[in-house]
């Protein structure tokens, strides 16, 4: 599960990139942060990732870390093909 998501974050920064091709308006630190405040938010989402899997914490814990960064790490992914799908491509 901590490889899958370390490959779906891999995949979101690749995105990002490829869209900072296609449309100027993006970059490392514009709009908002950009890739570097993107790839800030992926850490900290695996970091959710690494810390479901540690068996000393209580099942319900461990759920609700697993599915908030699961659903960070594909909102992000949904987010970047969107953009790019409506990029600025002339």
């Amino acid at each position: 599960m901590q490889t899958l998501a370390i490959i779906v974050s891999i995949a979101n920064l690749l995105g990002y990139w490829a869209l900072m091709h296609v449309d100027p308006t993006f970059g490392l630190l514009h709009p908002r942060g950009g890739m570097v405040m993107l790839g800030i938010s992926l850490a900290i989402a695996n970091l959710g990732i690494w810390a479901a899997a540690q068996p000393y914490r209580s099942l319900n814990a461990r759920i609700q870390l697993n599915a908030a960064a699961w659903i960070w790490l594909i909102v992000q992914g949904g987010c970047t093909a969107y953009l790019y799908s409506q990029a600025n491509t002339s």
